[in-house]
């Protein structure tokens, strides 16, 4: 099946990224088709609605409808069949220079697609975008991405809340790249405050959350317990992963980088280098990191793993995120 995703353009590469992995975790895979700014363009098995609900960096899942310019609009939608009645809604994407007004477009669409089930604004049977970016993508709208949720689960309304806890919905972008099946059993062996543990949880995944803080994993438990969600959390230096935690399918986290998170004093390339060191212990050739750091050079030279991705976010002055992504060898 062709769908079409629209990323978020905060940071699009982490968004494309996050999709392709989530359907890899699904059992399937996603052949690029068209990427552009907003949109993008894959062929894939991949349920389609399940798919929205493991995204958070994405805002619509649709079945493609159509490719056109911004000339081939009517002939792209005249021989569509759609169910109605329908709603239209047309939206331009990024800096996207189409010359068309995306109302013209709405009202021209809606009446073509609606000439016999109808329009209704409110509560159509097939909603369909068009997405006016490079091209002009037409989808019927499968699924939208709860993003609202996302913000209810951040640190600040939760029991435990701690100002260096990453936003839930780059969490479950994090949980998403480690490609991990629901069922599967997913380790943050830097839980913290237990967002990202929550995000595996919520997916259907045997989470597990380590921290050498006592005081984290009790705030962690009050958070996880205070959304409905159950994991197992453990006490323990990275380290000690092998022993402790056991065998898992894949790791998301967010290390500590010395500066509001604390290392307790540990240099944090040692730091970084003993971790790596640990997870190649834990994880089976295939499987997969996925981790926040400051700067990907600070993993160094890795004998077990490759970096098969990165993607830079620049947060403010002074941050820099590189959400990187690493495959056990």
């Amino acid at each position: 099946m062709r769908l079409v995703v629209e990323p978020s353009l905060e940071c699009e590469s982490l968004a494309r990224s996050e999709v392709i992995s989530a359907t890899r975790a699904m059992g399937s895979e996603a052949k690029v088709v068209t990427e552009e700014p907003g949109v993008l363009v894959i062929d894939s098995e991949a349920d389609a609605a399940t798919l929205a609900s493991r995204l958070g960096l994405c805002h619509f899942v649709s079945v493609w409808l159509g490719t056109c310019d911004a000339d081939g609009i009517d002939g792209c939608v005249s021989d569509l069949a759609v169910d109605g009645p329908v709603r239209v809604r047309t939206t331009r994407l990024g800096s996207s220079t189409i010359s068309v007004d995306p109302m013209e477009v709405t009202r021209r669409v809606g009446g073509v697609l609606g000439r016999d089930g109808g329009v209704d604004l409110r509560c159509p049977r097939s909603d369909v975008r068009i997405l006016l970016s490079e091209q002009v993508h037409i989808g019927r709208v499968v699924a939208a991405v709860d993003r609202a949720s996302f913000e209810r689960r951040k640190t600040r309304y939760l029991p435990y809340d701690q100002p260096i806890s990453l936003h839930p919905k780059f969490a479950r972008a994090l949980v998403n790249m480690a490609s991990v099946a629901t069922g599967g059993r997913m380790l943050d062996p830097f839980c913290g405050t237990g967002g990202i543990v929550a995000e595996a949880a919520l997916l259907g995944m045997r989470a597990v959350g380590s921290d050498i803080s006592g005081q984290m994993i009790d705030g962690a438990a009050k958070n996880l317990d205070s959304l409905g969600l159950c994991a197992e959390l453990v006490e323990c230096d990275v380290a000690d992963l092998p022993s402790a935690i056991g065998g898992v399918d894949g790791i998301a986290t967010d290390p500590p980088y010395g500066r509001s998170s604390s290392t307790n004093g540990e240099d944090i390339a040692r730091l970084y280098e003993r971790s790596i060191r640990s997870f190649s212990e834990v994880l089976s050739p295939g499987s997969r990191v996925a981790l926040v750091v400051p700067d990907a050079g600070l993993l160094g030279t890795m004998d077990d793993f490759v970096l098969e991705e990165k993607h830079v976010m620049r947060v403010h002055r002074s941050l820099t995120r590189h959400f990187c992504v690493l495959r056990r060898i």
